[in-house]
């Protein structure tokens, strides 16, 4: 290996830093989604009188080439 160790160090926190950035910021983004998606579901559906569940699906589509 060419790399000293305090280069493949400094590298490996880096990439460990991305990381830990890219799943925070996806968990901010999906939690603000399902938060705005469950809110306008509730705003929409009359009041029960009998215990009811409802599941919200958030999704998203990408286009593909």
């Amino acid at each position: 290996m060419t790399k000293t160790f305090a280069a493949q160090a400094a590298s490996f926190a880096a990439a460990a830093l991305l990381t830990v950035a890219t799943f925070s910021a996806t968990a901010s983004i999906a939690g603000h989604t399902y938060r705005a998606a469950s809110v306008a579901q509730l705003q929409s559906q009359p009041t029960a009188l009998a215990a009811t569940q409802y599941v919200t699906v958030v999704g998203r589509r990408t286009t593909r080439a």
